[in-house]
């Protein structure tokens, strides 16, 4: 939710890898939730679905996650600091801007992960240290200078 009480977000197919470029697939999507609920599909008219850019020094590569869009005109973007970020119109997912004004300041943050049935009780029968086991959670922390420095 962002500080105009708008509610929206999006689905990432593929895991979040660092690139400096676009990648991803068909199956992700944005969505609104509030004030109007709504989902939005790749339209075909690119490949620019996913973007997952840390500790780039150029100018020319924002650090943050987006969806869709052209670079700095994403359709969904999140800035590395997760304090900030934009929404624009986008012809990836022939989304338009998800809330009132294009430039948002998140409020409050979800981030869930989707997993195939079993795939969790997998994960769980992972032997090792909390630091060997849970991986995902301190890179995403490290993304955003959180991370525990007992590593």
């Amino acid at each position: 939710m962002d500080k105009e009480g708008h509610i929206y977000g999006g689905y990432a197919s593929k895991r979040w890898e660092r690139h400096g470029d676009f990648y991803g697939d068909m199956k992700s999507f944005l969505f609104q939730l509030y004030p109007k609920a709504s989902t939005f599909r790749p339209s075909g008219a690119n490949k620019n679905i996913q973007w997952c850019a840390v500790n780039f020094s150029s100018e020319d590569i924002p650090n943050g996650i987006g969806f869709g869009g052209r670079v700095n005109h994403f359709g969904l973007f999140l800035s590395a600091t997760f304090d900030q970020g934009h929404t624009f119109n986008c012809t990836t997912f022939s989304s338009p801007c998800l809330s009132k004004t294009s430039q948002i300041c998140p409020e409050v943050i979800e981030c869930w992960r989707v997993v195939p049935k079993g795939a969790q009780r997998r994960h769980n029968a992972v032997k090792g240290t909390v630091l060997e086991r849970f991986k995902e959670d301190r890179h995403m922390l490290n993304m955003v200078g959180l991370a525990n420095s007992s590593e």
